[in-house]
């Protein structure tokens, strides 16, 4: 093999390569997503100081952190993503220095182990920035607090400021969060593993070890006495303890079991999804090409650098002979790992899959994981250029499984853009203390919680206070659970962190929003279960009890999403279509009709036929007999079920049309559509 060239000083330089290929090419296009949105809001609406409140019922420890990081990075998405992604980075960093220090005569292995510990594909959400920016921050604290206990035992550092710092890391990761407490289990056997190197004599190495891990254990122990005894989380609860109380053998039965699945979770099927990714061979998908771009590159430049990187740390002739003895180290340590990562899910009783958002609790799995491969790789890999090309092929499969993860997140702030774009058109204006009801959007990155907080800086961008005038409920959710019941008159009072909505049933506004179509404001005349066949039967209750008085029609300002997504899209289709139920809602037939010709005239066209009904009748009102009857045998002939909205709106054209023609057109269509016939006869 010819001389290696490159200096290890290019290992944090070459990290960050590997960190923006995999996770910053689509930087310029993401956005904010899930609880982003909330504690961006609350930043402007609370300041820094109100996160005191935000936090105080789970996690108040974590208000220092985003009171100071909201305040100073601001609200542009691109700066939080840029954050993100450095903080990965110094994790990373940090990982690479505990192995170092844990076993400085494998530097192959640690920085192999680093790279697939950068684009460990577990976890999908890394997106997700100002939620996630602050779990990497506590990662790094953690392994930064290990590093330098590490450095200590090795005496590469003087004892007592680098264990305080130490100490100081320990206790800021553990009060922040729950997270990374199963991995605090893990010290006192990296304590016990450093001091085996100068200590045979096993009880004196107990007793020393112990000796070593007394602060941490105090750190450790205080933290679990305030977390079990005197706080109590209302989000996260210690269900697992009542459990063993009651059925002791059952509870420890289901923890092994728990634990178990985690390390297949997190040690196995993570990796073994990059296998798999959708479309791979799709060529024709301007998505794929990228991949395999992103893959082939990926796998020729790690494969070259892990060749070519000069390595300081030489392995003594027995690690020579007989890699598979520290491989075999190397698993024991993963899997005690992802046993550890596990439990704190397992005390919470949260579920812990590779499914959105479950699969945010991997991160506690990742060091785990990647040293249980690392090893492996070392018991049955012998020689080194085939390690190489494994740790390619995982690295460069991995980048590109994160890269059609960053891509999901990019079109969903598209959709999510293009929806509140489209309810700024029709609903320009909207009275405060009004319910927003649906049965659930078509996102996979926003609850109806998340878009609470855009929704309220868009109708309310000048709020400050605790008593939000907006609030969206998705009754697949919140029906008959915070929102006891969709009947018309009831008292609604909803929590939102530290803010409080109070609202009724009566001032609610039903919205569907279709994967095939425009953003539908729901009303019992108009848009119905009649005019959209196959609507969703838990949109269905607010129906009923969504009340169009609620929308600002002519408001002096009309409103425009939050800055985010400026600017406004082109104008298509969907534009022409909110405009037109606007001015329908307030009579205009001449508008309706105008914007349905500029549309038309434009080669605008719907994705689905259920978006006619609403032209059909503009043109009907104002006596546009030619296009109403096209339209509408358009419509029916492209779905038939549309029948009971298509007989409605000529319906109410006959109501209001005096001149013969008219009347004989709607006579006609009833005659086309089969009006008053059964569904079921039509056509045969």
């Amino acid at each position: 093999m010819k001389k290696a060239f490159l200096s290890e000083r290019t290992i944090p330089f070459a990290l960050l390569f590997f960190c923006i290929l995999t996770y910053g090419l689509l930087i310029p296009w993401l956005g904010f997503y899930w609880d982003d949105w909330p504690y961006i809001w609350f930043a402007k609406t609370l300041g820094a100081a109100g996160f005191a409140d935000v936090f105080s019922h789970d996690r108040p420890f974590l208000a220092l952190l985003y009171s100071v990081n909201l305040p100073t990075l601001g609200t542009n998405p691109v700066v939080w993503q840029v954050f993100a992604l450095v903080w990965r980075w110094l994790a990373t960093l940090l990982f690479w220095k505990v192995f170092r220090l844990l076993w400085p005569e494998r530097p192959r292995q640690a920085l192999g182990a680093s790279l697939l510990f950068l684009v460990y594909p577990g976890f999908s959400q890394q997106w997700i920035s100002v939620i996630y920016s602050e779990a990497f921050i506590i990662l790094a604290a953690f392994l930064g607090s290990l590093a330098l206990m590490l450095a200590v035992l090795r005496r590469k550092i003087p004892f007592w400021p680098g264990t305080l710092a130490a100490l100081v890391l320990s206790a800021f990761n553990l009060f922040s969060t729950e997270y990374f407490f199963g991995l605090e289990l893990i010290r006192p056997l990296l304590i016990w593993w450093i001091l085996g190197e100068s200590i045979s004599e096993w009880k004196k190495r107990i007793g020393k070890s112990i000796l070593q891990w007394l602060p941490y254990l105090l750190v450790l122990g205080l933290f679990s006495v305030w977390r079990a005894l005197l706080f109590q989380s209302n989000t996260y609860q210690i269900s697992a303890m009542e459990s063993l109380a009651v059925t002791p053998q059952a509870t420890i039965a289901g923890l092994l079991k728990t634990l178990g699945s985690n390390v297949i979770i997190g040690g196995w099927l993570a990796w073994n999804q990059i296998f798999n990714p959708p479309n791979a061979l799709e060529i024709q998908i301007l998505t794929t090409r990228l991949f395999w771009v992103i893959v082939l590159a990926s796998f020729g430049l790690a494969f070259f650098y892990l060749l070519q990187v000069q390595i300081s740390g030489k392995e003594t002739d027995e690690e020579k002979k007989h890699p598979e003895r520290w491989g075999w180290s190397a698993v024991i340590l993963g899997c005690l790992n992802l046993l550890a990562g596990g439990i704190p899910f397992w005390i919470a009783n949260l579920p812990l899959t590779l499914n959105f958002p479950w699969d945010r609790f991997t991160l506690a799995l990742m060091t785990g994981s990647v040293l249980l491969l690392t090893g492996l790789f070392e018991i049955f890999i012998r020689t080194f250029r085939q390690k190489v090309v494994l740790f390619s092929i995982l690295i460069s499969l991995a980048v590109g499984w994160q890269f059609y993860n960053a891509n999901t997140y990019r079109r969903e702030w598209e959709l999510s853009r293009d929806f509140f774009w489209q309810l700024s058109w029709r609903v320009p204006g909207l009275k405060p203390n009004t319910l927003l009801l649906t049965h659930e959007f078509p996102f996979r990155y926003y609850s109806d919680n998340s878009l609470t907080a855009p929704i309220n800086w868009m109708y309310a961008p000048d709020f400050q206070g605790r008593a939000m005038p907006y609030m969206l409920n998705y009754l697949s959710v919140r029906l008959k659970n915070s929102l006891p019941s969709a009947e018309p008159g009831l008292p609604v009072e909803q929590t939102y962190r530290a803010m409080t909505f109070k609202g009724n049933t009566s001032n609610s506004l039903a919205l569907y929003l279709p994967t095939d179509g425009c953003l539908k404001v729901m009303d019992s005349v108009y848009t119905n279960k009649d005019s959209i066949p196959n609507l969703p039967y838990r949109m269905e209750p607010a129906i009923p009890i969504s009340n169009l008085s609620q929308i600002l029609a002519n408001p002096e300002n009309p409103v425009n999403p939050p800055p985010q997504y400026a600017p406004e899209p082109q104008h298509t289709w969907c534009y022409y279509y909110q405009k037109a139920d606007l001015a329908r809602q307030v009579g205009d037939w001449q508008e309706a009709a105008r914007l349905g010709d500029e549309a038309l005239g434009k080669g605008l066209l719907p994705n689905t036929p259920t978006e006619w009904p609403l032209f059909i009748e503009a043109y009907g009102q104002t006596e546009n007999w030619k296009r109403a009857t096209e339209l509408t045998e358009n419509a029916y002939a492209t779905n038939p079920s549309l029948r009971p909205a298509l007989c409605s709106v000529w319906e109410r054209i006959s109501k209001t049309t005096r001149s013969e023609k008219g009347l004989d057109k709607v006579s006609y269509m009833n005659d086309y559509v089969g009006c008053g016939k059964p569904l079921d006869t039509e056509g045969k």
